[in-house]
Order: C-alpha cells, then structure tokens, then sequence
C-alpha cells in the first residue's frame, strides 16, 4: 500500500478534512485490531489477517439510542464513512472494500468505558490469495491503515479529550 502523507481517501464520503475530523470528534472515533482466522480443511483455526475495528458512539452520550432510531443509523453512517474512506486509500489487494456493521448492536467495552458503540469492521488479508498465512504484505497494510487512522484522528482503543 501506498500512502501520501498519511491521508484518507475522503473524496466522495465528506466534503473536506475540517468535516471528517468534526465527524470523528462528534462520534468519538476509536479503533482496534484483532487477528481474522479461517478454518482449514482439517477444523484448525489459523489466521489469515486481521479485522481492525472501528467505534463510534452517540452525540448526546447520556442517551442510549436503539438500532431502529435516527441518531443510530446517523452514527452507523458516520462510521461506515471513515471505514469506506480508509478502504478507498489502502490496497484493494489486502483491504478489504466491504465493511460489515455489527447491525443492530450496540457494544459496550470496558476499554471506552462502558459507552454504547455502533461498530464497523473492516477485515484485513489477501483478497487475492485467500487464505494463506499472513505474510509481511498483510502487516504492512494493518500498520497503514493505523498510521492512516491515527492521522486523521481516530484514536487506539479508547478516547482521550
């Protein structure tokens, strides 16, 4: 993967960097990674890549929105954006273009104390390939993609005002 001076590829998605950092600011943008495992013909699990995770929460912290509301899918939205962003910049190769939302969900983790989070993943593994062990080309698009996410605000783990 190829980055020029660790940006997203936000064309299309928001009008310009002042709208996307408001937007990760507003849902509080956190990521994390996790590895993504398959299994092999024989039932072992071994791992192919990884899925980074990103989270979002609600505008108005102290309500917890339900899956079916306005400000739920606003948030879904704004998430999905940043993870359609942070596809469109990395290697179709190993970044997966599809995102697949945890519909219907909220999470709460400890790491972000216990807040109500709509989430977003986005695998991580060769496309072209599928299935091979992960390799250093693999890492390297992970490591991008942070470095990508990192830059533009989204932060590791948990939020830090």
């Amino acid at each position: 993967m190829r980055v020029v001076d660790a940006e997203l590829n936000i064309k299309g998605l928001f009008r310009d960097r002042e709208e996307l950092s408001r937007v990760i600011a507003l849902r509080k943008v956190c990521y994390d990674t996790e590895p993504y495992y398959i299994t092999s013909r024989t039932g072992a699990l071994f791992q192919i890549g990884f899925q980074l995770n990103l989270f979002g929460t609600f505008d108005t912290p102290a309500r917890e929105e339900m899956p079916d509301s306005t400000e739920y899918r606003k948030t879904e939205q704004d998430v999905r954006r940043i993870a359609e962003a942070l596809s469109n910049t990395c290697s179709p190769m190993h970044m997966c273009e599809s995102t697949i939302v945890e519909s219907g969900a909220l999470v709460f983790s400890a790491d972000r104390g216990m807040r109500p989070d709509v989430t977003v993943h986005v695998p991580v593994f060769d496309q072209e390939h599928f299935g091979h062990p992960v390799d250093a080309q693999v890492e390297q698009t992970l490591r991008e993609a942070e470095r990508l996410l990192l830059a533009a605000g989204v932060q590791k783990k948990r939020w830090r005002d």
